[in-house]
């Protein structure tokens, strides 16, 4: 028999919890408990207890965890068996995910709501298309649309896993509509523009934001990855590391003799045994680099990003099969690096429109009538 009872709470609330008993093949009676981790307005043991509106959504979860745990010990072919421990606090559930298998946009909704949720104990039944839609206008306050864009996918994912696993009965996702991905065209720039580039020492910054972005145009580095560089991960001529954006990766990339002599160039920090020990923020660096490019006469949106989509684009050009430029950027998947395989096709088709056409000369009637030959 499983029953629905309320523990009344400091805070005036009550805390939902079941009340399992069992008995086994002797006869003999086991009682367990199994808290919910929901709170409610008021004690529904009671039959005819009017229902808050608060707290409508609430007891039809409760009353569904409840029938799901009478049809197990129904089911049960071996005497009492202890229900399964669910957590349904929507903030817990993630960082159980994220535990269980790391990902990288997962860790950042987690931040964000975390950041959003003023309500710490939201359980999957608050989830609502209202909610959603406030948290997705606070995410593209906060960062562009393509991003909102994959954090809410990535929410939607593991919120959908809920349904299949038969925790939640729907998900709001099925009606709610996520911001679309906008189209932005990546910067990328050619191996004549990288040289303009190392030739200028630019007016505003340190030297090492324009050592940082050079050395990430011939090794395809994240800024993130960048700043945390240590000497520790250079050794015998590659780079050696975790990704700051998938840790649990080990990426090598072999270091070409430009990448060399820019470590070489790079004034080193007496304790610090970061390479680019000086850098200031992505924003700042950001900043700088727009100036470097007008110095140049560069009239391209410079950013620390354009850095790696150049690598990528730059090698692929120059032969590097797609499978290896997949492994030097840490791609997860074929998909990824495709992009800028794609990229590199539409340069070529562009290129080949400038090839010169053969010259045809004008036809000139013989007298005769005749169409005369061509020289």
């Amino acid at each position: 028999m499983v029953t629905v009872r309320y523990k009344k709470l400091k805070s005036g609330k009550f805390s939902a919890y079941l009340d399992i008993y069992t008995k086994n093949g002797s006869g003999k009676g086991k009682r367990n408990y199994e808290f919910l981790s929901i709170q409610v307005d008021k004690d529904y043991s009671e039959k005819g207890t009017r229902i808050t509106e608060a707290d409508k959504d609430k007891l039809k979860l409760i009353q569904s965890i409840r029938n799901k745990r009478e049809d197990q010990l129904n089911f049960s072919q071996h005497g009492y068996k202890a229900p399964e421990s669910i957590n349904y606090k929507l903030l817990d559930y993630l960082d159980e995910c994220l535990e269980h298998k790391y990902n990288y946009k997962l860790e950042c909704l987690t931040i964000h709501l975390n950041k959003f949720l003023t309500n710490k104990n939201v359980v999957f039944n608050d989830v609502d298309e209202v909610l959603l839609q406030r948290f997705q206008n606070y995410l593209l306050k906060e960062v562009s649309q393509n991003t909102a864009c994959a954090y809410m996918s990535v929410f939607r994912q593991y919120f959908n896993k809920l349904k299949i696993r038969g925790i939640v009965q729907k998900s709001p996702f099925e009606t709610f509509k996520i911001v679309e991905e906008e189209y932005m065209e990546r910067t990328t720039l050619t191996m004549e523009e990288v040289r303009s580039l190392a030739k200028c020492i630019p007016a505003n910054g340190n030297s090492q934001v324009r050592q940082a972005f050079l050395f990430a145009c011939f090794t395809g580095l994240r800024f993130s990855d960048i700043k945390k560089l240590s000497y520790d991960e250079i050794s015998g001529g590659e780079i050696v590391f975790r990704p700051a954006k998938t840790p649990r990766k080990i990426v090598r990339i072999p270091l070409v003799k430009d990448a060399l002599q820019i470590i070489d160039e790079v004034e080193k920090h007496e304790i610090n045994r970061k390479v680019f020990w000086d850098l200031p923020s992505s924003q700042v660096v950001n900043f700088y680099l727009k100036f470097w490019a007008l110095e140049v006469g560069l009239k391209k949106n410079l950013h620390f990003h354009a850095a790696r989509h150049t690598f990528a684009t730059i090698g692929l050009t120059f032969g590097i099969d797609i499978y290896t430029m997949k492994e030097l950027l840490g791609h997860s998947k074929l998909e990824m690096t495709q992009i800028y395989a794609k990229i590199v096709d539409e340069k070529k088709k562009a290129e080949m429109l400038k090839f010169p056409q053969l010259v045809h000369e004008t036809i000139v009637n013989s007298p005769e009538g005749e169409a005369g030959e061509k020289e």
